[in-house]
């Protein structure tokens, strides 16, 4: 009993200076190793050790290590042993790269990630390590961008970034469209339209269109701006001359008066006009008329006759004619004095109309008369002679030396002579005539 139990201390104390005993039962060794160094491994879940490293009196059966690293993908990996095995498990550890794609806009940039050049936008980038990578993007025309691609895991990330221009663009919309561009004095297209690359700085704009008034503005532009300009151009106005034949119509337009012919309208906006003119005695005629800016029309009016004439022969003469309340003529005294000249009183439209004769001592009843399309109608018409004294004739000093009468003719000589009632007439020698004064007529009643 004491021999046993000193050769079992004499074991003991080989295994304690590294000693192994090819006939006692140990287990077997894993031998781990990681590329890179520094891994963290696990056996079967107990226990974490730093690779490389050496797992001692592991038991026979099938076992899982783990490899994993910061920045590396998780490895996994099942290792079966039998009783006094040694195995080698050698773990090349696989980067974590992130999956990236980069846009910009517009496209066709140039791209720069940790200093190497890696392409042109639109870019997909599957070999970014975990961490922040420096970017620097460039385009020509555009101001150089830089930014910062953080990648964490290998999540699928969409970076889009809009580039900013290194000068200004102008957006130009006019009403109507299609009219010319100018910057600076400078083509640059026709309105809708856009115009880039413009250095900073101020800027001279016209819109010119033909028929319009040029639209000008100075602008202030600095790199980077994006100027809206929405013009409302206003026609030049039209003109529109107005001929007749005959002359001396009434000129229309919407109804408006506008004035005799001949006429010349300007300052008109262009659009849609109702054109009209009339003239007594003939048919009155209209037109619907376009005028576009700066239109120079010229509209003639051809008249077609639609009336008569009325010639008139008045006794007494000296009476003035009116036709339908409206004064168109005096009779004047002819070879006979008793009897005018004809009035001719033209342009009357056909159909009905009213004559009325006024002289001062004489009165007339108004008569209707009817009117044919291009004929003459003639007519004579007497007016009554009425009785009212208007003139004072004084021969002496007494009452009986007094005469009043309506003054019938004054002779050259001085000589007087009246009708002192009706159908009574007497002549006064001017030597006997002392005086001779005016009797105003009677007021109205």
């Amino acid at each position: 009993m004491l021999l046993a139990l000193g050769l079992f201390g004499w074991l003991a104390g080989l295994t304690a200076v590294g000693w192994e005993l090819p006939f006692v039962n140990r287990g077997g060794q894993i031998r781990v190793t990681t590329s890179p160094a520094g891994a963290a491994v696990q056996l079967d879940g107990q226990m974490q050790e730093i690779a490389p490293l050496t797992f001692q009196r592991v038991a026979p059966g099938t076992h899982l290590l783990v490899a994993r690293k910061e920045g590396f993908r998780e490895m996994r990996r099942a290792v079966s042993l039998q009783q006094g095995d040694k195995v080698a498990a050698v773990f090349k550890l696989e980067p974590i790269k992130g999956l990236v794609v980069l846009q910009t806009v517009p496209p066709g940039a140039e791209v720069e990630i940790d200093g190497a050049f890696r392409g042109k936008t639109p870019l997909l980038l599957l070999d970014l390590g975990l961490g922040e990578h420096p970017t620097l993007i460039r385009s020509e025309g555009y101001q150089p961008r830089k930014l910062a691609i953080k990648v964490a895991d290998r999540v699928p990330q969409k970076i889009m970034t809009d580039l900013t221009s290194d000068s200004a663009k102008v957006s130009i919309v006019s009403e109507p469209a299609g009219a010319d561009v100018l910057i600076n004095g400078s083509h640059r297209g026709q309105t809708p339209c856009a115009v880039d690359r413009i250095p900073s700085g101020s800027i001279d704009l016209e819109i010119l269109l033909k028929g319009f008034r040029k639209h000008q503005e100075k602008i202030a532009l600095k790199a980077g701006d994006i100027f809206e300009v929405r013009a409302t151009l206003k026609p030049l106005p039209a003109t529109l001359a107005v001929q007749s034949l005959p002359d001396k119509a009434r000129i229309y337009l919407n109804d408006q008066y506008q004035g005799d012919s001949p006429l010349v309208l300007t300052n008109l906006l262009p659009g849609t006009y109702r054109l009209r003119a009339e003239l007594r005695g003939y048919e009155a005629d209209a037109r619907d008329m376009v005028l576009k800016p700066e239109d120079h029309i010229t509209e003639e009016f051809r008249f077609t006759r639609n009336s008569g004439m009325l010639v008139i022969v008045t006794s007494p003469p000296g009476v003035q004619v009116c036709v339908d309340g409206e004064v168109r003529g005096a009779s004047v005294p002819s070879s006979n004095p008793q009897v005018s000249e004809p009035v001719q009183v033209d342009l009357l439209a056909k159909g009905e109309h009213i004559l009325n004769l006024i002289k001062p001592g004489y009165s007339y009843q108004p008569v209707n008369f009817t009117i044919e399309q291009g004929k003459i109608l003639n007519r004579t018409e007497r007016l009554t002679r009425l009785f009212i004294p208007n003139t004072l004739v004084r021969t002496g000093l007494t009452a009986d030396d007094t005469h009043t009468g309506v003054l019938v003719r004054k002779y050259p000589n001085g000589d007087v002579e009246l009708e002192t009632r009706p159908g009574i007439f007497k002549k006064f020698d001017a030597a006997h005539i002392l005086a001779i004064e005016t009797i105003a007529p009677p007021g109205p009643k």
